[in-house]
């Protein structure tokens, strides 16, 4: 039979480029197209000519679409989970302005994720790796994500103007994470709209604490109120350094100290701070109680499964300065990685618990009492693998209770459903199990899809046979 001939049915409207693709390659027959109260005899009409089902997880074929079908011949059903999908990191050509500390860090962050990295500074820097651009347009258009990081002064304000976003193009992505004006902001908002420019990430704005009105109604732009030192333990650090001086001797003399004369000291202060782009309001009840968060760099991370995902989880938490552990069937040969030889004990030296391993008997309910006892108190747990890996009952339980810190999960045991009281925990992101729903990843997930129908229809070994 020729691949032209052979029906497909696509349960519903999904990821535009497979479905291009079935259409040009294959007799496409779209579910949809038909009234729901005419689809029986739309099955009926049709399903001699239907050798191949697509659908994703949300819209399964039921037993009546199944039953309507020529099961002898219809002999793989392919589901592909599509919907709205980001941009995969991985891979990127990351280019960033200002090589400093911070851009050296960002730099090998960057790196665990396979990302070519390129940078322009005042001055060509010691590493090879890195290829310097003399000026910030080349820089804009040898990269896919630019990365403001440079300090503010006369020679950069509006570094990043028109001349630079149209160099970096419709599909690049802009951050700073620097000052609101290293970028010309009018400029950047024009360029979002008219799709000049494929997004971008701000911690910072020009005339803080005001962001464009423009900027809260795209849905490609990540705006963050410039709190991007806002852990507690930066937060801790960033005390120490006035108390640790201030006890040291050099302030106690000032025990009777006038406080009108400290305030007109902070009012000095902040109108020198504000010259400098930035806006900061002392003795302010709010500014004391925002909420911070956990700081990433340097805690404990156990990962459950060193496989294929284990190992890229732990190349990229090593490049935050994370100290790796990890849970296997067999110790691996990985000298840097400390291996424990049962989850418990993993646990109880972790800050973060990821787990990551297949699921099957032996790992269902992994992560039981025991194991969530075992994390510290503010420790999280991260679930990418299988719902069933984690108890769940238990876990909403610790949750609630506050004996664990919080939780990421993109799965879930009893999916699509979601334990209630999850919703309305602060401490915790779900996520519908989209893990992989990057544009990157879902083309190539369409094109194994395509593959498999191919070599069925060809009668050649299917490429993800199901076993």
């Amino acid at each position: 039979m020729a691949m032209e001939s052979l029906g497909v049915l696509l349960l519903h409207p999904m990821n535009a480029y497979l479905e291009q693709e079935l259409d040009s390659r294959f007799r496409l027959f779209r579910f949809w197209d038909s009234p729901p109260d005419g689809r029986a005899e739309f099955l009926r009409a049709n399903s001699s000519a239907i050798r191949a089902v697509v659908g994703n997880a949300g819209y399964n074929a039921d037993a009546a679409l199944i039953d309507a079908l020529p099961l002898p011949d219809c002999k793989m059903l392919t589901f592909f989970i599509a919907d709205s999908s980001c941009m995969l990191f991985s891979g990127k050509r990351v280019a960033i302005l200002g090589l400093g500390r911070i851009g050296l860090a960002i730099a090998k962050r960057a790196e665990a994720f396979g990302c070519s990295i390129s940078y322009h500074s005042r001055s060509e820097k010691p590493f090879p790796n890195y290829k310097f651009f003399t000026n910030v347009v080349d820089l804009a258009a040898n990269c896919d994500v630019l990365i403001v990081a440079c300090s503010l002064n006369a020679e950069t304000h509006h570094m990043v103007n028109r001349k630079v976003m149209d160099a970096l193009g419709p599909d690049g992505v802009l951050i700073n994470i620097g000052r609101g004006a290293l970028v010309d902001e009018p400029e950047l908002v024009s360029a979002l709209l008219e799709k000049r420019l494929g997004a971008a990430g701000l911690d910072v704005f020009e005339h803080e604490p005001f962001a464009p009105e423009q900027l809260f109604s795209l849905d490609n732009v990540v705006l963050v109120p410039h709190v991007g030192s806002d852990t507690e333990e930066t937060c801790k650090a960033m005390a120490d350094l006035f108390i640790n001086p201030a006890t040291s001797g050099w302030l106690l003399f000032l025990k009777d100290i006038n406080v009108m004369a400290v305030m007109q000291s902070t009012t000095l202060i902040n109108k020198s701070i504000s010259s400098k782009g930035l806006q900061f309001h002392i003795f302010t009840e709010i500014f004391a109680s925002v909420p911070l968060h956990l700081l990433f760099s340097g805690k404990r991370v156990g990962i459950i499964g060193l496989g294929r995902i284990g190992l890229a989880i732990a190349t990229r938490v090593e490049a935050f300065d994370c100290p790796v552990n990890y849970y296997q069937r067999t110790k691996k040969d990985c000298p840097s990685y400390t291996y424990y030889p049962s989850v418990v004990e993993l646990a109880a030296n972790s800050d973060i618990l990821v787990v990551a391993c297949p699921l099957n008997e032996q790992t269902r309910h992994i992560v039981n009492r025991e194991v969530i006892e075992a994390l510290v108190p503010k420790g999280l747990l991260i679930n990418i693998g299988r719902g069933p890996h984690v108890d769940e009952p238990e876990l909403v339980s610790a949750l609630v209770e506050g004996r664990l810190g919080g939780a990421g999960l993109d799965v879930f045991e009893d999916e699509p459903n979601v334990p209630e009281a999850l919703f309305a925990l602060d401490n915790v992101v779900l996520v519908p199990h989209v893990g992989s729903g990057t544009h990157e990843t879902r083309q190539a997930m369409a094109d194994l899809v395509l593959g498999n129908l191919e070599a069925h229809v060809l009668k050649k070994p299917l490429l993800t046979p199901v076993v």
